[in-house]
């Protein structure tokens, strides 16, 4: 297409194409966020306009004035199949649409926030915004938004912002020890006149009106006085006091809003003149808006370079531009910075030579400060020792790589291990990593130092394979052949298996699928040990086996007896031993009756004639809690070999013979029961007795004596007649296969015995009682006690109705019971001799009712 096709495209239409597409482009805009504005279309486009813009826009790009722009022309190139396709679609061009208003509403919002009814923003604002936005927005947009909020990009008037001095600061506390807000609103109150327009004699009519006055409101008010008369001698006056007062105000109502900043600097218009302030109330709250709001892009360019470490982009900042007092210290203090660190990287380029790690820790000092190639490329030739000394070692399914420290001292010193041309570590402070590199290839490992980030010194290792074992390897055994079977590992090839008898002869076994093995040429009853090695590729020519992993097989032949299985107790376990025949486990059980089958070879499946199963092993040791034998002490061995089983002899644990615990006597006349609590492993217990003394064993010869057993004991209990009077003792000791435990002992007395009966009187002695004492023995003291409604227990339980001396009459004492007691009434005669006890024949007829 020629230029003559292009309409009014040389001036200010290709102008226009600068300014809101190719510049918007170059900053870093996306166009396809707005392709409407890209192909110059309007919103509402139809087809036949989208075609022609897909035609017309392309060849603007290739006018002179913007094919210089190559970078934005060539990301419109870029872009032009995606538009094509998304304008020529309805339906994408409607989504488009849509997105490009919800830019737009959102940008609104944006700039809703920026304004707060301020009439506009300054363009370093509009700048910052969409540099803040990354792409999102452009400047005509941003220009639209304004537009949408009656704003313009409007620069403010500058203003000539006096610095806060200690006499303001001072004039201020003063104002607020006397209550009042502004040195203007001083002056117009108490000196009747205006502004900066006060005379000394004002001031001289004020001070004497104080002077007839006293407190701390008249100090304040005299200091006023005195920083205003010395104001009043300066070239500007009281301008630059009321200046900077007005302006702290202005700027605090920033904060409340561009509306409350314009209402306070159009109150008071004389105020503005007197401050040397511009007259429009708009143009004053434009400009303090503005400097509160929106920083001058200088500044944050100088910021922004000093944080990134330019320091001699931000120097450069600094030196275009004509500085207040403030900002020609900043700049002097920093020229002073950049002129030490050119010192130090000088100073740190005549080291590199002779002492690398002197120079790489003044390159890095300065680099904490500044950011400049010369600070990379000086460290790079300063390289950081490599490790000493590089590992690698095969540990389970991983590779641990190793190494020692870097002898270099300057800097963050960090490490990068690679595999060949595989970083599998970059900048890691740690000495030791895994890795699992491909399995069966011979593999190295280098590790390289880095200082700060900058590649230093290599090492190497040596050359290790990763060779895994098998995966669940599995043997079983049939009465005529071995068979074994995995799965293999990911890379390997193949698997070689060798039999290994027990007189150590070995034999290659051929494995037909790689996945496992069947020998039929094995020896019934012998154990054979395998050995399975996967093997992978490695070299050409040399392959690589792993370690090989170990199982046992042996097909069964005929049952062998353990005879020699011994049980020792520990604690509370039963420790049992035997001696290994074979890798068959072992299987003790436990007979239910207490009784062991007799040694004998027979099935498998009537091997539970030999008991429960309490423990099964193949090692020649077993434990088994005393719990689980539930009392019973009779073990049998039982090894299987395929369908038979051979019983062993049975074994009998042998536990400590423990003393029965709370042994106590209970008498009941002449009978006295025996408890006691049996000890856990005890069947059978020895009681023996005898009068006036303690039996000194078991098998006192004095002691009369009997055993009974734990099911005796459970159902009757252990009875003894002792009929003779005196002290009865009695032991008590567990008894095993002809050995005693130790004895435990108690006594029981039995008392002298003296009966008694009581009967009525005669019929014509009413309410009268007989007691007679019987026997041939001499009777004790004797108290008659009577009490309602129980029987007495003891002498004192009740009321004495009669008292008989021990050589009392031999025929019946006569007795009243009183008659204030309760019927009916229970008596019973005691003995006052603790040794002889009183019996009455009936106890049930000691009743009077």
């Amino acid at each position: 297409m020629t230029e003559t096709d292009l309409p009014g495209l040389r001036e200010a239409e290709v102008r226009a194409y600068l300014d809101e597409v190719i510049t918007p482009v170059e900053t870093g805009w996306s166009p396809h966020r707005n392709l409407f504005r890209v192909y110059r279309l309007p919103a509402d486009c139809t087809a036949d306009e989208v075609d022609s813009a897909l035609t017309s826009i392309p060849a603007l790009w290739g006018t002179p004035e913007l094919r210089e722009h190559t970078r934005a022309v060539e990301r419109l190139r870029r872009g032009h199949p995606i538009a094509a396709r998304t304008l020529a679609d309805p339906r994408e061009r409607s989504v488009h649409r849509t997105a490009v208003a919800a830019e737009r509403t959102a940008l609104a919002k944006v700039v809703d926030q920026f304004l707060r009814s301020a009439p506009g923003m300054p363009a370093a604002a509009v700048t910052a915004l969409v540099r803040q936005s990354a792409g999102r927005w452009s400047r005509p947009d941003v220009l639209a938004a304004l537009e949408q909020h009656r704003a313009v990009e409007r620069e403010p008037t500058s203003l000539d912002i006096p610095p806060d001095t200690p006499q303001s600061r001072r004039i201020t506390d003063a104002l607020a020890d006397l209550g009042i807000p502004s040195l203007w609103e001083y002056l117009t109150r108490n000196l009747s006149s205006g502004g900066r327009d006060v005379h000394a004699d004002a001031l001289r009519r004020r001070r004497a009106q104080l002077r007839t006055r006293r407190g701390a409101g008249v100090e304040a008010e005299l200091t006023v006085l005195k920083f205003v008369e010395q104001a009043l001698g300066e070239p500007e006056g009281l301008s630059p006091l009321l200046r900077h007062e007005f302006l702290s105000e202005l700027s605090v109502a920033v904060l409340l809003g561009y509306q409350e900043v314009s209402f306070l600097a159009a109150a008071e218009p004389q105020r503005s003149v007197a401050s040397g302030l511009p007259r429009d109330p708009d143009t004053l709250a434009y400009a303090v808006w503005c400097r509160r709001t929106h920083r001058s892009d200088w500044e944050s360019d100088y910021r922004q370079a000093v944080a990134d470490g330019r320091l001699h982009a931000a120097l450069g900042v600094l030196s275009s531009r004509q500085l207040t007092g403030d900002w020609e210290r900043v700049r002097d203090a920093l020229a002073a910075t950049v002129d030490r660190l050119a010192a130090d990287l000088t100073a740190a380029r005549e080291l590199e030579d002779t002492a690398p790690e002197d120079a790489a820790a003044r390159y890095l000092a300065a680099g904490r400060e500044l950011t400049d190639p010369a600070i990379t490329s000086g460290l790079r030739r300063c390289p950081g020792m490599a490790p000493t000394e590089v590992s690698a070692r095969v540990h389970h399914d991983t590779i641990v790589i190793a190494w020692q420290e870097s002898t270099s001292t300057a800097g963050r010193l960090t490490y990068r291990v690679s595999r060949g041309g595989t970083v599998i570590a970059d900048d890691t402070d740690a000495l030791a990593l895994s890795d699992v590199p491909p399995f069966g290839v011979p593999t190295s490992y280098t590790v390289q130092t880095l200082r700060n980030g900058v590649p230093g010194g290599l090492a190497h290792s040596g050359e290790v394979v990763l060779a895994p074992e098998v995966l669940d390897l599995a043997v079983e055994s049939t009465m005529l052949s071995v068979h074994g079977r995995w799965r293999l590992p990911p890379g390997a090839v193949g698997v070689s298996v060798t039999r290994i008898a027990p007189s150590g002869d070995t034999a290659e076994i051929t494995t037909s699928d790689g996945t496992g093995f069947d020998d039929t040429t094995v020896v019934p009853g012998v154990q054979y040990r395998y050995l399975v090695r996967a093997r992978y590729p490695g070299r050409v020519g040399e392959p690589a086996d792993s370690a090989g992993l170990t199982v046992h097989g042996e097909c069964p032949g005929d049952p062998r007896q353990v005879d020699d299985l011994r049980a020792d107790l520990s604690g509370d376990t039963v420790v049992l031993t035997w001696t290994r025949q074979s890798g068959t486990p072992l299987v003790i059980r436990v007979p239910y009756d207490g009784i062991a089958p007799a040694p004998q070879v027979l099935r498998a499946a009537d091997a539970v004639v030999a008991g429960r199963v309490v423990a099964v092993s193949d090692t020649g040791r077993a434990s088994v809690p005393l719990a689980d034998l539930a009392g019973q002490r009779v073990l049998v061995p039982v090894s299987v070999s395929g369908p038979l089983a051979a019983i062993g002899p049975a074994t009998r644990a042998t536990p400590p013979l423990e003393p029965v615990s709370g042994l106590h006597a209970r008498r009941f006349g002449p009978q006295v029961v025996l408890t006691w609590q049996w000890p856990m492993w005890a069947t059978d217990a020895r009681v023996v007795w005898r009068l006036d003394g303690p039996p000194t064993g078991p098998l006192d010869p004095q002691a009369t004596a009997f055993e009974i057993s734990r099911s005796a004991y459970a159902g009757r209990g252990a009875r003894i007649t002792a009929t003779l009077p005196g002290e009865h003792w009695f032991g008590v000791s567990v008894v095993d296969s002809g050995r005693f435990g130790p004895m435990v002992t108690v006594c029981s007395t039995r008392l002298r015995e003296v009966r008694y009966s009581v009967r009525r009187a005669a019929w014509w002695r009413r309410g009268e009682l007989l007691v007679t004492v019987h026997g041939p023995e001499p009777a004790p003291d004797i108290a008659v006690v009577a009490k309602s409604g129980s029987r007495p227990l003891a002498p004192e339980d009740g009321v004495e109705v009669l008292r008989l001396p021990a050589l009392g009459p031999a025929e019946p004492v006569r007795f009243r019971v009183p008659r204030h007691l309760r019927r009916p009434v229970f008596l019973r005669a005691f003995s006052l001799d603790e040794t002889i006890a009183l019996a009455h024949p009936a106890p049930h007829l000691l009743l009077v009712p």
